[in-house]
């Protein structure tokens, strides 16, 4: 949501994704495309889900959730028409039917500069943009790289679209092809920059390496 809410106010999740060209049931929530989100409920994380219904649009499912103990607990989600959702909140899309389609979110576009915190391990980000972006035409300071390419750099992994496979780019500095220090580079045959952009609206996963500690994502500077 982090491209539809403006200087970080919350917004209703049934306002903000559209269930235009999506495929809905009126009664039965595996028949229709499923929209769901990672948000706390009672102070543990949780995942809420929504369906497609033909006439009420985005509808809440009851689901049960397995504790620690081996106990149930049930879900019962707030209306999409009531659920907050913040900037940094995102959302899947668990489709009924196999081929692919658009999801439109609607909503005002935040002209506001983002910040995300980065934190080792993979972690899902996204750049909030109208038109596919390229890597490195946006600021990346604080990522590490360390000899070239090694166990130590971080990575950024691109999903070709398919779901099965990735592009991995690496951060590169303080090699011996200078000309790519600072920028994330792929490595299938020789180094090289990346050959193609990012389309608008796809994230991709950031691989902090263990070690290199967190650091702060502004990819329009300061």
């Amino acid at each position: 949501f982090e491209a539809c809410l403006q200087a970080g106010v919350p917004g209703k999740l049934g306002d903000l994704v559209s269930t235009y060209g999506l495929t809905a049931h009126s009664s039965d929530p595996a028949l229709a495309d499923q929209l769901v989100v990672l948000t706390v409920d009672d102070g543990s994380p949780a995942y809420y889900y929504y369906y497609n219904d033909a006439e009420a649009g985005w509808t809440a499912i009851a689901t049960e959730q397995e504790m620690p103990d081996g106990s149930k607990k049930t879900l019962t989600p707030p209306a999409a028409s009531a659920f907050d959702v913040a900037r940094g909140q995102g959302f899947w899309i668990k489709r009924a039917a196999g081929s692919g389609t658009s999801v439109y979110v609607q909503g005002q576009v935040s002209e506001t500069k983002q910040a995300t915190t980065v934190g080792e391990g993979l972690n899902l980000i996204s750049y909030a943009s109208l038109e596919s972006f390229d890597l490195n035409a946006i600021d990346w300071t604080g990522a590490a790289g360390a000899g070239g390419i090694s166990a130590s750099t971080d990575r950024i992994l691109v999903s070709k679209g398919d779901g099965s496979y990735y592009t991995t780019y690496h951060y590169y500095t303080g090699g011996s092809r200078t000309e790519f220090n600072g920028k994330w580079v792929s490595t299938t045959g020789t180094i090289a920059l990346p050959a193609a952009n990012i389309p608008a609206g796809q994230g991709f996963w950031y691989l902090r390496r263990t070690g290199n500690g967190t650091f702060t994502f502004k990819p329009d500077g300061e």
